[in-house]
């Protein structure tokens, strides 16, 4: 079956999303990696042991932040992928 204009339009567009999607989890990656070295750091170098284990929670924390957001975002490119087989059938 031949696609039509529009559904090639609406593929480009989905295609566009998921190079979206896909820079959003490099960004957030880095960021993750970034927080996690700073957090490191401000551990190592704090002389209070309530402090040190209040770094510990940002660190933990802010990790799995990340990772539900990267993990979000995969999720989306599934869905535009399934998105983009349908369109094609």
């Amino acid at each position: 079956m031949k696609l039509t204009e529009s559904q090639r339009n609406q593929i480009t567009r989905y295609k566009i999303q998921i190079q979206e999607c896909r820079k959003f989890i490099e960004n957030e990656s880095r960021r993750k990696k970034e927080k996690s070295e700073y957090y490191s750091a401000q551990i190592k170098n704090a002389k209070d042991l309530n402090t040190k284990r209040n770094y510990r929670e940002y660190k933990l924390n802010s990790a799995n932040n990340s990772n539900n957001l990267i993990a979000g975002k995969r999720r989306e490119i599934e869905k535009i992928k399934e998105s983009i087989s349908n369109i094609k059938r």
